[in-house]
């Protein structure tokens, strides 16, 4: 009776067991054989110096080319730089523009708003009254008063000339969340970095930007002040998720962030927010 063969254990592991017991090629076997066989019968002949002289020669070659593309891929082409100077001249250009017409706009709102008091504080005061207080909830007003000031940097610090890790950077949800829970606390009005919040403001980012009312924000600090009892707001601040999430901002993504109470803050007003509205159809509006 014949006896089966044996069935190696490993068997199932062929290619594993290939690399463990013959880890050098078949190829370079054979010819590390060849050179010993030619040494044995005194026919193999080293390589003249010339030759790694050649080897030399062309790999410095080849490292110099190879430095030469590279830099010539990494130095800006006369176009490009041209093309950038002039994007960032009109980018200056229209920034200037929008802070001029910016001005202007909260020029001449002071001006409506001192024909308007003047004109009602002797025909309705009490239209005067409820229009005044309107303006210091709708946010088109300046106010001042104690309050609270939040403040968020990015993590690394914003250092100049080093590509930013995004998940270290100061996002829309943050300032929204902060934003949120300052509301729920009891502020009364609330300005991140001098752009006052109404019912019209929104929060978002563009690319790595964040923008509040379609402004964008320089970074890498956030100042979110809110007006209001800063001893009530501290109190339900501390009784909110708003520390939790400020304490994983920091351990998980480095961003830096305090509360501090301030005596005394003035935020600016909005300025006249126009209001778009629908109507039936029909209705002549």
């Amino acid at each position: 009776m014949t006896t089966p063969p044996t069935r190696r254990l490993d068997a199932s592991m062929t290619l594993l067991t290939e690399v463990m017991e013959k880890p050098l090629d078949p190829g370079y076997a054979e010819a590390a054989a060849r050179r010993r066989a030619a040494q044995e019968a005194g026919t193999w002949r080293a390589r003249r110096p010339g030759t790694w002289v050649g080897v030399v020669v062309l790999a410095t070659v080849l490292g110099v080319g190879v430095a030469a593309a590279t830099h010539q891929l990494r130095v800006p082409q006369p176009g490009v730089t041209e093309a950038r100077t002039v994007l960032e001249r009109q980018i200056t250009d229209r920034n200037h523009q929008v802070a001029t017409l910016t001005a202007s706009a909260e020029q001449l709102s002071r001006q409506i708003d001192d024909l308007q008091r003047s004109a009602l504080s002797t025909q309705d005061p009490g239209l005067l009254d409820t229009i005044r207080r309107d303006s210091l909830h709708n946010g088109t007003a300046a106010v001042h008063g104690p309050g609270l000031v939040v403040s968020l940097t990015d993590g690394g610090g914003g250092l100049v000339g080093t590509s930013p890790d995004e998940n270290s950077l100061v996002r829309d949800a943050d300032l929204q969340t902060v934003v949120n829970a300052l509301w729920d606390a009891g502020a009364e009005a609330i300005s991140v970095d001098d752009q006052r919040l109404t019912a019209k403001t929104s929060i978002r980012n563009a690319g790595l930007a964040v923008l509040v009312n379609l402004v964008p924000l320089p970074g890498p600090t956030y100042v979110v002040r809110a007006i209001g009892d800063s001893d009530a707001m501290q109190t339900q601040l501390a009784r909110g998720a708003l520390p939790a999430y400020l304490q994983v901002l920091g351990s998980q993504y480095g961003i830096r962030s305090s509360v501090v109470a301030q005596s005394s803050l003035k935020l600016p007003g909005a300025g006249v927010q126009p209001l778009q509205y629908a109507g039936p159809v029909g209705s002549g509006q």
